[in-house]
């Protein structure tokens, strides 16, 4: 009996991640069919920095990190590098 209880577990987790996986790569896919834009276009477009260029010159669209700090953000230092500046 334990036997059949192992089988339907294996094939629910199964199930359920070939559906998470065949979710993700359907956008995936559907992104690449449909060439859609790149999430930073409208940066790469109205404000290209100097370092989105590669050594050849044209425009890196590779993936890149996006740090959002809140209006009331203060950095804190510790005394010592207080001293150093």
């Amino acid at each position: 009996m334990s036997g059949q209880y192992e089988v339907i577990i294996f094939t629910e987790i199964a199930l359920i991640l070939g559906i998470v996986v065949g979710w993700l790569g359907s956008e995936r896919f559907h992104d690449y069919m449909m060439k859609s834009r790149h999430h930073f276009e409208e940066l790469f477009e109205k404000n290209p920095h100097p370092e989105l260029y590669d050594e050849e010159g044209k425009l890196d669209r590779g993936d890149y990190l996006t740090i959002v700090m809140e209006d009331d953000f203060e950095m804190e230092m510790d005394e010592d590098e207080y001293e150093g500046a």
